[in-house]
């Protein structure tokens, strides 16, 4: 059986809101983007909690890893997910993102992350 993957409400419903570890407010204040130092809009993390579609930014993304406290590649699968369709899947120590109706056979993905990595490897000596 397949695991459903995690969205980016579903990250931030399950750990804002009343009952919860954090609320709105510390949300929104926590909600920083280490890099940038940019905050989303309130209204912007209302919609994301509720599901409603956002413009999804790189930065938004960091700022909701920090508030959550949750490492940035699970947050970005899960906004890759909720907005695109598509699943972040490790394979041969890289991370390949594709549609979740593919499943079975991963040796051509692991071939060319394999691959990137020796190019990526030969660049650096």
């Amino acid at each position: 059986m397949t695991q459903e993957a995690e969205t980016l409400t579903s990250l931030v419903a399950e750990r804002v809101g009343d009952g919860r570890g954090m609320t709105y407010r510390e949300f929104a204040e926590k909600a920083v983007d280490p890099e940038t130092g940019d905050s989303p809009s309130r209204d912007t993390l209302w919609k994301i909690r509720h599901g409603k579609s956002i413009k999804v930014d790189p930065s938004i993304v960091r700022a909701v890893a920090a508030a959550l406290r949750l490492p940035r590649t699970r947050v970005q699968a899960a906004a890759a997910y909720q907005y695109t369709g598509l699943v972040l899947t490790e394979v041969a120590g890289g991370m390949v993102l594709h549609n979740p109706a593919v499943e079975g056979d991963t040796s051509e993905s692991r071939k060319a992350v394999q691959a990137q990595q020796e190019r990526e490897q030969e660049q650096q000596d």
